[in-house]
C-alpha cells in the first residue's frame, strides 16, 4: 500500500488497488512517522535542556519536522506520470501542526495556551481531514 491516497479508480496502478475509504485516507493524511520524530526529539529536549534553551529548540525542532513533514511526503506520494499531490501534502503538513499543538511543544510557552484547545482542535481536525473532498483532477 503506497502513501498517496486513491480518489478514483482511474488512479490505481494495479487491479488489486481500490479507492481509500475514511481510514484508509485519515493514516494516509498523518505524518505519524514525523510526529514519532517529534515525540523522540522533544522527549530529549526535555529532559536534557535547561530552561533557557529549551522552548528555542522546541521551536526547531517544530520547524525542522514541518520541512520535513513536507519533503517526506512528498516523495512517500510521488508517482510517475501522476501529479504532484499538493492537497494530500498540505494537509498533511497541518495535521503535523495540529498534533505538536495538542501535544503542547512550542505551543505550550505561548500565553494563549491551553491544553483544551489543543485536544478540541486535534478531534476536530482528524475527524473532518478524511471527509474533505478530492482534488479536481481529470482522467
Amino acid at each position: 500500500m503506497g502513501r498517496r491516497i486513491i480518489w478514483y479508480d482511474y488512479e490505481s496502478s494495479t487491479t488489486e488497488a481500490k479507492i481509500d475509504g475514511y481510514f484508509d485516507r485519515l493514516l494516509k493524511y498523518i505524518p505519524s512517522d514525523v510526529v514519532g520524530l517529534w515525540l523522540a526529539g522533544s522527549g530529549l529536549i526535555q529532559g536534557q535542556a535547561n530552561d533557557g534553551s529549551r522552548t528555542g529548540l522546541l521551536w526547531l525542532l517544530f520547524v525542522a519536522g514541518l520541512v520535513f513533514s513536507f519533503f517526506w511526503t512528498r516523495k512517500q506520494t510521488k508517482e510517475a506520470g501522476k501529479p504532484t499531490a499538493w492537497q494530500q501534502i498540505l494537509l498533511s503538513c497541518g495535521s503535523f501542526v495540529v498534533w505538536v499543538f495538542a501535544i503542547g511543544g512550542p505551543f505550550a510557552e505561548l500565553p494563549f495556551y491551553q491544553p483544551i484547545y489543543g485536544s478540541l482542535l486535534l478531534l476536530i481536525y482528524t475527524t473532518a481531514l478524511p471527509l474533505l473532498p478530492p482534488p479536481r483532477v481529470s482522467p
